[in-house]
């Protein structure tokens, strides 16, 4: 279930049968057609597990359920962005405008068949949130995020320590945490300007804060809140998002190269579309097709 050679072999199968179903009569038409989205959503939901939950413990591998694909912001951009990063906001492609039905937060945009599909835009908050699963180790005085997508992870400090004044910018920013009852609050500082939160862009000046709280055993809830007195008006809020606890899985690499992803536009999403239509009815639906 979780490695692309499958998936894509499955993809083939898909596209063969469809091109030889003329040809296969009454054959085909006996055999009931896969019912694709319940899939999909038995894959993103996780499975019920009987069991207490630990205090203080989020370890494990999640993944952002399928109902909670995205996680837009409470806020229009229009009433919290300054003018300067409204205008910089505008000015990013319609695929990567999270606050716009039409962008990267669903929608029916052809994205795979219009816009290419980037490696480029870093988002801590989409890591997060995005369709690829994230592990979570916990030490005494570090908590760990290990993220599928990127091959990547982030280490929020638990030792007591503050927030440094003047943090390196980085794309994770520089994150602590603390717990207050069953909640986990992590706060982020030093954002590069290359990066965005939750699609908004952002100044040196932002703080990004996160609330986990595992509300049973299969579910971590998170939601997610930012303040900028250089780029926002006032704080915008986003959540909570539903993640769904995975035991039996693991992380695999999945590294973000812009050949890969060329190669994946042209062989499997281009072809899917006819006339700017996905087969499936929906481009959101179409494009969670878990590897």
């Amino acid at each position: 279930m979780r490695n692309l050679s499958a998936f894509i072999a499955a993809a083939g199968a898909l596209v063969f049968s469809a091109a030889a179903l003329p040809q296969t009569g009454a054959q085909t038409k006996s055999a009931p057609a896969p019912d694709a989205k319940a899939a999909n959503q038995a894959i993103y939901s996780g499975k019920h597990h009987e069991g207490t939950v630990k205090p203080h413990d989020l370890s494990g591998v999640w993944m952002v359920s399928e109902e909670f694909r995205f996680s837009p912001i409470h806020e229009a951009p229009e009433t919290f962005l300054q003018p300067w990063a409204l205008e910089k906001l505008k000015a990013e492609p319609m695929s990567l405008r999270k606050d716009l039905p039409g962008g990267h937060a669903g929608g029916s945009t052809a994205l795979g068949r219009d816009e290419d599909i980037s490696c480029d835009q870093i988002s801590l908050t989409d890591f997060i949130t995005k369709q690829k699963p994230i592990e979570i180790v916990q030490t005494p005085q570090r908590i760990f995020m290990f993220f599928e997508y990127a091959h990547t992870y982030r280490e929020i400090w638990m030792d007591g320590r503050t927030l440094p004044k003047d943090a390196d910018p980085t794309y994770f920013g520089y994150s602590v945490g603390k717990w207050e009852g069953d909640t986990l609050v992590v706060e982020s500082v030093g954002f590069n300007d290359q990066t965005v939160l939750n699609g908004m862009p952002h100044s040196d000046a932002a703080l990004l804060v996160e609330r986990y709280r595992r509300t049973d055993l299969d579910t971590l809830e998170v939601t997610f809140k930012a303040e900028d007195s250089k780029a926002y008006t006032k704080p915008w809020t986003a959540g909570p998002v539903k993640l769904a606890w995975h035991p039996d899985w693991q992380l695999v690499e999945a590294f973000c190269l812009q050949g890969d992803n060329a190669a994946f536009k042209k062989s499997i999403i281009d072809p899917s579309w006819s006339n700017g239509k996905s087969p499936a009815g929906n481009k959101a639906e179409h494009d969670n097709i878990r590897k």
